[in-house]
């Protein structure tokens, strides 16, 4: 993991000998020779740290040539000191009598007070002056040297005071979360199995050594000077990349703002993409709105110079001799071909009429609506006060008509539902549920005929359900079974093509009437939803897929309520 440590290693241990077996410990004033049998230590650096350390070199570029001597030769005295401790070892001496150190190293616990054969324990402390910590380090090198230790125990004591505020903010928190459950009584008395006598702190709590060498010579971390407290993880959200790092709350806020910031940006930029391909979808469909009105006024300027040459240019008795036109060639065929030509135009002119007769009924319709609705509402309120004004207030009979209602309710309804009224319904469907619904109870029927014999509010119910039977997803709408029987012209004419005209007006800014075509066009022959997908993608980017998907739903509810007879 250490490059440096790394590339010391493969220098130092080169030719290194190592004693073939494990030498007698001998005293320390014993320098007896003996011939010891040695073996060179083979070491072998694979192909992959030979090639780390060649990169780690050449990113890291020159470097100081007296740094890295020094610490070659550091390793190479100690390595010269383990091989000569391996080649003679020492038994170590018994000192247990000055100190607290067993055979095995290990720190004896006692007191400060005890004493050991007569002789009171002493610890010295000896301070260490900067320059004896580094003295070790090349002079040229002290300063920046010390510079980095006093940079890292000040981040050190920052951490470490972060981390005690964060501990404290935890445990303020638990015991306002804890503050109404059970809690001991600091009043109780002690368990039977508390420490009793001195080692026994306030209640029986017993209470670790006053003093000793861990006390006295020891420093204990700070993180366990008051002990470790253990709490919950509940309600406690912490990033551990916060955790781990070493820098501030206000660095750790200004990470946090930079981060929302790139989230929002990224945001603003994708909306941004998705405006400015509605744009382009909208202005190219303007320019050829303009072409197209510029190109059938120049069709019809030309034909009106064209038709007004002709006539100017007209001789009855030159075309009667050569006999071109029709009506001068056939005047049978002539009639004929101009009576079914009267006949289409009379055809158009009732349906024009018919259609204006049925926009005519639907409006008055709605203004006797609402002249009924005005009516009713001045007459309560003419009820009330003349009410008020009785005096003595007579006693308000109750009435009740039980096929008033109903009969208000049929009058009131349409014969088929529109298309706003459609897509409302569609689309509620579509919207997450915020609130709780009441369940639809199925209506199961076989036959037209049977739903026929439904009430509106069962009519109305069923048609709720119909909509929450039909797909939302791309996937369940492509697979869907439409009954394209029941999609005749009339539902094409007056449900679906309003529909596709306001929604591309919606999208675009100005009626496409090419792309109303191609839609009707595309369901009058029964064509797949895919299809009609990439053929609207070039002039409605995005915003194909979901047109597609709204005008699906929407065969799909009527070609159903045509077949189950709730239609009408």
């Amino acid at each position: 993991e250490d490059p440096e440590s790394l590339s010391t290693a493969v220098e130092v241990l080169k030719d290194v000998e190592v004693p073939v077996k494990q030498q007698t410990p001998s005293e320390e004033g014993d320098k007896e020779d003996r011939e010891i049998e040695t073996s060179k230590l083979l070491v072998v650096v694979d192909e992959s740290s030979l090639k780390y350390l060649e990169q780690y070199q050449a990113t890291k570029g020159d470097q100081d040539e007296a740094e890295r001597q020094s610490r070659i030769e550091t390793a190479r005295r100690n390595l010269a000191s383990v091989l000569h401790d391996l080649a003679h070892p020492t038994v170590p001496s018994q000192k247990e009598d000055a100190s607290a150190v067993d055979r095995e190293g290990d720190t004896a616990m006692q007191d400060a007070d005890a004493k050991k054969e007569g002789e009171a324990a002493e610890v010295v402390t000896i301070p260490i002056a900067a320059e004896d910590e580094l003295a070790d380090i090349p002079p040229e090198m002290r300063e920046s040297v010390a510079k980095e230790i006093a940079a890292f125990r000040e981040r050190s004591n920052r951490r470490d005071m972060e981390r005690l505020k964060r501990e404290e903010e935890i445990e303020s928190m638990e015991r306002a979360r804890n503050a109404s459950g059970s809690r001991i009584n600091r009043l109780a008395s002690p368990p039977p199995t508390a420490p009793s006598g001195p080692a026994a702190g306030a209640n029986g709590v017993p209470l670790g050594p006053r003093a000793g060498p861990m006390g006295a010579g020891v420093q204990i971390p700070k993180d366990y000077q008051k002990g470790v407290s253990f709490v919950n993880g509940y309600g406690i959200s912490l990033d551990q990349e916060d955790e781990d790092t070493d820098a501030s709350d206000e660095e750790l806020e200004r990470r946090r703002q930079e981060k929302r910031a790139a989230e929002l940006e990224k945001q603003y930029l994708d909306q941004e993409r998705r405006w400015l391909n509605r744009e382009r979808s909208r202005t190219a469909a303007l320019e050829r709105e303009r072409n197209r009105d510029k190109e059938e006024e120049r069709k019809a300027e030309e034909a009106r110079e064209a038709m007004a040459k002709r006539l100017r240019e007209w001789n009855d008795d030159v075309e009667a001799s050569r006999k071109v036109e029709e009506y001068y060639a056939d005047r049978g065929a002539w009639i004929r071909s101009r009576a079914a030509f009267r006949s289409r135009e009379i055809k158009m002119d009732e349906a024009d009429r018919a259609a204006e007769e049925r926009e005519k009924a639907r409006s008055a319709q709605q203004r006797e609506q609402a002249r009924g609705m005005a009516d009713d509402f001045l007459a309560r309120q003419a009820e009330e006060l003349e009410s008020r004004n009785q005096a003595p207030r007579e006693p308000q009979r109750f009435k009740l008509s039980l096929g008033a209602a109903a009969q208000q309710k049929a009058q009131a309804a349409s014969t088929r539902r529109t298309v706003a009224e459609v897509e409302g319904l569609l689309e509620d469907e579509e919207e997450p549920e915020t609130t709780t619904k009441r369940p639809l109870v199925p209506i199961k029927f076989d036959s037209a005929a049977e739903a026929a014999g439904l009430s509106d509010e069962e009519r109305a119910q069923a048609a709720r359900q119909l909509a929450a039977e039909i797909p939302t997803d791309k996937e369940g709408l492509w697979k869907w079974d439409v009954k394209w029987e029941f999609v005749d012209e009339s539902v094409l004419g007056e449900q679906l093509k309003p529909f596709v005209e306001k929604k591309i007006m919606e999208y675009l800014g100005v009626q496409e009437q090419m792309l109303v075509d191609v839609v009707e066009e595309h369901v009058r022959n029964h064509g797949h939803p895919q299809e009609l997908v990439e053929q609207l993608e070039e002039a409605l980017d995005e915003e194909a897929e979901v047109l597609v998907k709204k005008l699906w739903r929407m065969i799909i509810f009527f070609s159903e309520s045509e077949k189950r007879g709730l239609s009408a």
